[in-house]
């Protein structure tokens, strides 16, 4: 799909209703966070790049490739941090937000909100892959607040362990580590993706089979085996390739537009 063109405030506006970032607390900005100088309200977008992080070598691939607007999940972060103390990765952000000024790109981003979505959230995304249907989007509390950015599910008919492994591996384009410690088949899960380990917990108290999460952590390794849960560990970056692809194809459908997915090697 592609040749259609919208005006960059149209499909912002048309994003931040669909994603709806207002809806949940967020310790990063969403929405639009780079416009190039000289753009209007008018300007064109005919070519959306999609990208997990925002950074140096998307700017220049985003470029290369003629794209209007790039879309990430991870923006700039440091570039907006509010506190007394100096945000270390602020440098960074800032000379990012230059190269793709520089180079006539917008950048928009949606960080949690992205993650939560439940048409086409990182999460939402991730349990169709794995062959595993919605139960609830009532996972994984935000610090604070009442908020749920995961979500539990179940494998109907059950599922061996293997042929779960076997789709993640599929799914996230390498092999996941596994700590093997649950019930077979697996009959329920969990799915917390990016950060987010201390969430185990939380699926041992509800009795799951499996809990799918992008980052571990040394303790996880015995507090999974103890508790006789399996715990799938796919990567932060790999586990939220997801939401931005599925937000390209949402803009596909809606505008016409041309969207390009470019994946980086990133192992963490």
């Amino acid at each position: 799909m592609g040749g259609g063109t919208v005006g960059l405030d149209e499909l912002m506006a048309a994003l931040d209703a669909y994603v709806d970032p207002e809806r949940l607390p967020d310790f990063a900005p969403n929405g639009l966070q780079v416009r190039p100088e000289g753009w209007a309200g008018g300007t064109v977008v005919r070519r959306v790049a999609l990208g997990v992080s925002a950074n140096r070598e998307l700017a220049e691939a985003a470029a290369a490739w003629g794209a209007d607007l790039v879309l990430t999940h991870h923006g700039l972060f440091g570039l907006f941090a509010v506190g007394e103390e100096p945000d270390p990765g602020r440098p960074f952000d800032e000379a990012r937000a230059a190269q793709f000024r520089e180079r006539g790109l917008g950048l928009a981003a949606y960080h949690l909100p992205l993650d939560a979505h439940p048409e086409v959230g990182n999460n939402a995304e991730i349990a169709r892959a794995l062959g595993l249907t919605v139960v609830a989007h009532d996972f994984g509390d935000l610090p604070e607040t009442d908020v749920k950015v995961g979500l539990t599910a179940r494998a109907d008919p059950p599922v061996p362990l293997a042929t779960v492994i076997d789709r993640a591996t599929d799914a996230f384009g390498a092999v996941p580590l596994v700590v093997a410690a649950g019930p077979e088949p697996v009959r329920t899960a969990a799915i917390v993706s990016g950060g987010g380990t201390r969430e185990l917990y939380a699926a041992i108290a509800r009795g799951l089979d499996l809990f799918v999460c992008g980052e571990g952590r040394e303790w996880a390794y015995a507090i999974a085996k103890e508790a006789g849960i399996t715990f799938l560990v796919a990567g932060h970056h790999a586990s939220e390739t997801f939401g931005v692809r599925a937000l390209g194809h949402w803009l596909e459908r809606r505008f016409g537009v041309e969207t390009r997915y470019f994946p980086q090697a990133n192992p963490f």
